[in-house]
């Protein structure tokens, strides 16, 4: 009776560890799906409007995605954190395409570190750094 009480608690545990993954992957390919569809309203929607830095990410990105077509992909490469509050660090890779030139593209990758809260059964970005992945695009 013990052993398949403690059967049935692994078995119920077990997807408890992979829960916080996929909620991370979730809320990382809304905003990557979010950036790629041109939809801003719902990529800020998953950010917590206190975010430090959140004016300036809102100005930036409002402006870059005014004058490119952005194609994002996001990869989760470690994560830690709580039922209620997680860190994930990602690899951020982004191509901008000039809605003006055709020839202009510019890639961008970096590691981007995000912090999340969440909020009734809402997981809400409440730190994004570096915000500088959203600066406009350099001519070249």
């Amino acid at each position: 009776m013990i052993a398949r009480l403690l059967v049935l608690l692994l078995l119920v545990r077990v997807p408890l560890f992979g829960d916080a993954e996929q909620e991370i992957t979730d809320v990382v390919t809304t905003l990557a799906s979010a950036l790629s569809d041109d939809n801003l309203q719902r990529f800020f929607k998953t950010l917590d409007p206190a975010l430090p830095g959140f004016d300036q990410l809102e100005h930036d990105l409002t402006g870059l995605a005014s004058v490119t077509q952005i194609g994002c992909s996001v990869d989760l490469i470690s994560h830690k954190g709580t039922d209620t509050a997680q860190e994930a660090d990602l690899d951020w890779y982004m191509v901008l395409s000039s809605k003006q030139d055709q020839n202009l593209i510019e890639r961008r990758r970096t590691k981007v570190t995000l912090k999340m809260e969440k909020r009734g059964k809402k997981w809400i970005v409440t730190a994004f750094t570096p915000i500088s992945i959203f600066t406009a695009m350099t001519a070249r």
